[in-house]
């Protein structure tokens, strides 16, 4: 892998917040604060036309700072909010869409996300609705009863939700999106959600990747983005894709920008292989397990007991597809004993 944004990369090691760059001559990278995560800030990025109109891809969590850094990034490439025509948003998750709806309002900009990621947001209306079926996943999980609060949507959190902005413009794969003089073309890569997207510029030789391919960390794939096929089955299926465009440069919605594409989607399959055999072994060991049981015998970067909110739900949504995936090939059975509602587990397939 050839890391390129040499600067991105030294303000990640630094923990500083890389500058504002002209990766190409009508695409810019703009970093948005996301200072309370452990990404510590999403990148934003400006791509031009000919006429000076501008789509900005994944505006970044909302805040005043991010605000400013975001209409800081405008004024270093020459435009500004009347420029912008159109906004993507890889996937749904706040730290790309949190500022949609501000910049719509802004701007009367188009906005396009792939429909899979507007029909999960429609589940919000419903505070009540949307924490019953989280408590309800998490018992299938076999979240202990003392354990639940930890793991819960909160309701502020499903309010959140439902206020994000929605698509006026639905994204399918092969799409061209509407800019004039740009050849911007959707590329469908469920994984990390169900709905993601990656945007594809030969123009500008390079592939806005949101968080499908990432130079460093492992995107999350969690089986509660899905609703029908295997979460990891379709990451599996989105990272045999990459091999196309290996001779694009990566920009990336975290961390630094690289070529070395297909390196590191191989990287990263193997990564969930790994962690498969892991999870077949603790299996094996114990005989039958819990989800919840699965992920505190299995290894974590931060470890299991460093785990808590978002982090500690996405830890065990992971784990989740781990075992669906396997159970859909074979390897493992998973169920609730006696066909009931409560916690399911996994056993070793006969």
């Amino acid at each position: 892998m050839d890391i390129t944004g040499t600067i991105q990369k030294q303000a990640w090691v630094d923990k500083t917040v890389p500058p504002i760059e002209q990766v190409r001559p009508q695409v810019w990278s703009v970093p948005i604060d996301f200072h309370f995560s452990p990404v510590r800030y999403t990148f934003s990025y400006l791509v031009t036309n000919d006429a000076g109109e501008c789509i900005v891809i994944d505006p970044g969590w909302d805040s005043e700072l991010g605000w400013k850094q975001l209409t800081d990034g405008l004024a270093a490439a020459g435009l500004t909010l009347e420029s912008v025509v159109g906004i993507v948003s890889t996937h749904l998750h706040a730290d790309h869409l949190g500022m949609v709806q501000e910049l719509i309002d802004k701007t009367g900009a188009w906005f396009g996300m792939h429909p899979l990621e507007d029909s999960y947001l429609a589940e919000y209306p419903d505070v009540a609705g949307a924490r019953e079926r989280d408590n309800s996943f998490s018992t299938r999980l076999g979240v202990p009863q003392d354990k639940l609060e930890l793991t819960a949507l909160t309701t502020e959190e499903v309010v959140y939700t439902h206020a994000l902005a929605r698509p006026t413009l639905l994204l399918q794969d092969g799409d061209i999106l509407p800019l004039a003089g740009r050849q911007l073309r959707v590329l469908f890569t469920p994984g990390h959600t169900s709905g993601h997207v990656c945007i594809v510029d030969e123009q500008s030789g390079v592939i806005f990747t949101g968080d499908h391919i990432l130079p460093r960390i492992t995107p999350n794939v969690g089986m509660n983005a899905y609703r029908g096929q295997s979460a990891l089955t379709s990451y599996y299926e989105s990272l045999e894709r990459m091999p196309e465009f290996d001779h694009l440069e990566v920009l990336p919605a975290h961390e630094y920008r690289f070529y070395g594409l297909s390196e590191r989607a191989e990287a990263l399959r193997v990564h969930h292989e790994e962690r498969s055999a892991e999870i077949v072994e603790v299996v094996s060991d114990a005989g039958s397990l819990t989800v919840w049981q699965i992920a505190e015998r299995i290894s974590w970067a931060r470890g299991w007991t460093g785990l808590n909110g978002l982090n500690l739900r996405a830890a065990l949504a992971e784990t989740a597809a781990h075992v669906q995936y396997l159970a859909s090939v074979g390897r493992l059975q998973w169920g609730a004993p006696g066909g009931g509602s409560d916690s399911w587990v996994a056993t070793l397939a006969a």
